[in-house]
């Protein structure tokens, strides 16, 4: 075959090497969100030597006119090839044996550095002169040894990456024998040993790289399903009761989060509530929250004793919850009595905001978390209410919001806002309140936030005592 017919079957193998190369840095820089960086090394690892391949076709040295010397751009190739295809043995292997894959991947590194600062100085590239043959020999021994004695990792990638490379070990010590002059042929095996390379670990990183997606999507699906959970775990529709209104917020994180709130009246003579916070997220805190929905609805006995809600509630959870463990806080609004009885299991204390006065006063009352614990006996806290008073129950992710600077929002801006908003009504005011936290946290709400926030605010409408206890 005649020159012009070399060059063209030469000039179709490196664009198709240097294709390859694109389409794997194309996949990896669309999903970002899949760690395994083996397709991204392998598709760098292509298109570098693609391009070198096609550099090194006296047609395309020709035509084109490149912006650095030939020889120049072919020296830079040459001592850049190593890096991600070393890295791409560390992603798949890890650290081999005695950590020499990711000695192996500094060496290359150093050596690329190296070897261009020799080259800034000296008219003769290390490329070409006798260094660089005896080095990718090296390599290549070092990285046989591992896979020829490394164990515990995928047999079927093991199996191929190892016959990949004992091909190019046969390649490689061939062609830089040659280019030594220590063979009495001058036959390359180059263009056999890239193409091994090319099928070879284009398999092995794109079975990793769809094998993570598989895992994805299974996490994904899964978090689907936790987030339906914990939305029918909320009420969707807040239950009306005499003499009170209520207004319920809740703003998810991206990810899956436990706060739950639910709401039980007792006639028209009052309304139980219950807060509370699992811990952890994900599916494991989405059941929970449906085991605390199921153990709230068996309560309904119990609504005006919050204190006795939540020792029987800690008792249905008891050894249920493994490592997780709630945080709950209960209340009952008497509307007969004018009184809000609470007790509290490790939640943040609720907000008690009075209209005489704008006073602001906590519902604090101490109680171990539900969960861990056996036998832990609550006790009620009761204070009296007036028309115009709020409850204000919330989880603590709200007041945990970290602005630009790292800085908690905290409760004395919260409690500022609690009382600023104190004139708008109940379902107005959980909106406001919450928009102004996710403003000073300097987010929007598609943004992904630390924690789920949840709040209530509870307004007395109707009261006939004037005087508090």
């Amino acid at each position: 075959m005649d020159r012009v017919g070399l060059d063209f079957i030469g000039i179709a193998e490196g664009l198709f090497v240097t294709f390859v190369g694109l389409i794997g840095v194309g996949i990896s820089l669309f999903r970002l969100r899949n760690k395994d960086f083996t397709l991204l090394n392998f598709g760098v690892f292509c298109f570098l030597y693609g391009i070198r391949w096609l550099i090194e076709i006296p047609t395309i040295v020709n035509v084109i006119t490149l912006p650095l010397a030939i020889p120049d751009l072919h020296g830079l190739l040459t001592y850049l090839i190593a890096i991600p295809l070393s890295a791409f043995l560390v992603n798949v292997f890890g650290r081999g044996l005695y950590n020499t894959l990711t000695w192996f991947f500094w060496s290359t590194i150093i050596y690329a550095v190296a070897a261009l600062a020799y080259d800034a100085f000296h008219t003769e590239t290390m490329a070409g002169g006798s260094i660089n043959p005896i080095v990718v020999v090296i390599w290549c021994v070092g990285g046989l040894a591992n896979l020829l004695f490394i164990k515990g990792q995928s047999r079927s990638d093991l199996r191929v990456v190892r016959s990949v490379f004992i091909i190019l070990f046969i390649c490689v010590t061939n062609d830089n024998l040659v280019s030594l002059r220590l063979l009495p042929w001058a036959l390359r095996l180059e263009h056999l040993d890239i193409l091994v390379l090319c099928f070879g670990l284009g398999y092995v990183a794109v079975r990793r790289f769809f094998s993570t997606e598989k895992k994805l999507l299974t996490i994904e699906q899964e978090m689907t399903i936790a987030r339906r959970i914990q939305r029918s775990n909320l009420p969707g529709k807040l239950p009306a009761a005499a003499g009170i209104a209520i207004g319920a917020k809740y703003v998810p994180m991206t990810s899956v989060a436990g706060d739950f709130y639910d709401i039980q009246t007792n006639g028209e003579t009052g309304a139980g509530i219950l807060i509370a916070d699992v811990s952890g997220h994900g599916v494991g805190a989405a059941l929970v929250g449906s085991m605390l929905k199921i153990a709230f609805a068996s309560q309904q006995k119990n609504l005006d004793d919050p204190a006795r809600m939540l020792t029987e509630i800690n008792r249905i959870l008891r050894d249920k919850m493994e490592d997780s463990f709630v945080t709950a806080c209960a209340l009952y609004i008497d509307i007969e009595s004018e009184t809000v009885r609470y007790a509290n299991a490790g939640h943040p204390p609720p907000i008690l905001w009075r209209k005489s006065g704008r006073e602001i006063s906590r519902l604090s009352q101490a109680g171990m978390i539900l969960g861990p614990f056996p036998n832990v006996v609550y006790e009620n806290g009761e204070l009296s209410l007036a028309k115009g008073d709020r409850l204000v129950l919330f989880t603590d992710g709200l007041v945990e919001v970290k602005g630009k600077n790292g800085e908690l929002f905290g409760d004395q801006r919260f409690e500022s806002l609690v009382d600023t908003h104190s004139s708008d009504t109940v379902e107005v005011a959980v909106n406001r309140i919450m928009e102004d936290v996710i403003r000073w946290s300097g987010r929007s709400r598609e943004a992904s936030l630390d924690d789920d926030l949840t709040l209530l605010v509870v307004e007395i409408l109707t009261g006939r005592r004037h005087s508090y206890r």
